[in-house]
């Protein structure tokens, strides 16, 4: 025991020792303050906002579910964030979630986290914006559920528009991504 605290108390000398350069450090607080700005990623974003009533078509094994509801979208942390609060009447009840959607500036991607009343995990996704369509946005991730706890690409698409949204959700069906979902939300 005395060992360790005796290599920790050097540890502990030699950072406190070494130099810290106050140009290195202001540049990167500057870099800092720089990227915690809301960008035009983020604004894009911003047209989410407000209520939204949602068709959703889900792909099942037999016909396609149409299901319907709402989305309200607001703005977090500044115009930083969009939560996107779910309300949708699914078969066998309701489905209550919410989605955060943003843009990392520092990684210079999008990204975006849903977490739902019919599970206690959270779903992960991000992407590069599209330097032809700016208003399209194709996010990656791993879908965790159940039927594979391990989890297995995804894909979101977002087509943002004014006065429409236009969502649509891949899932992999026997090793390839398939369309399982699509949304069309239109504002009231």
């Amino acid at each position: 025991m005395h060992l360790i605290r005796s290599a920790a108390c050097v540890f502990v000398t030699l950072f406190a020792a070494a130099p810290q350069d106050p140009v290195q450090q202001a540049a990167a607080l500057q870099r800092a303050a720089e990227l915690a700005r809301p960008a035009e990623p983020h604004r894009r974003l911003q047209r989410l906002l407000g209520l939204w009533n949602v068709i959703s078509t889900t792909q099942t094994d037999a016909a396609p579910r149409v299901d319907r509801g709402t989305v309200e979208g607001t703005s977090l942390l500044g115009g930083r964030y969009v939560m996107l609060h779910y309300h949708l009447q699914v078969e066998g009840g309701a489905l209550e979630a919410i989605q955060l959607l943003g843009f990392h500036t520092l990684h210079q991607v999008y990204t975006a986290s849903w977490r739902d009343d019919h599970s206690t995990w959270s779903v992960e996704c991000s992407g590069a914006p599209d330097p032809v369509a700016a208003d399209h946005l194709v996010l990656h991730g791993t879908l965790v559920d159940v039927r594979d706890p391990e989890g297995r690409p995804f894909r979101l698409e977002l087509e943002l528009g004014e006065e429409r949204v236009d969502v649509r959700l891949f899932d992999t069906v026997a090793g390839k991504l398939a369309l399982r979902q699509s949304q069309r939300w239109t504002r009231d």
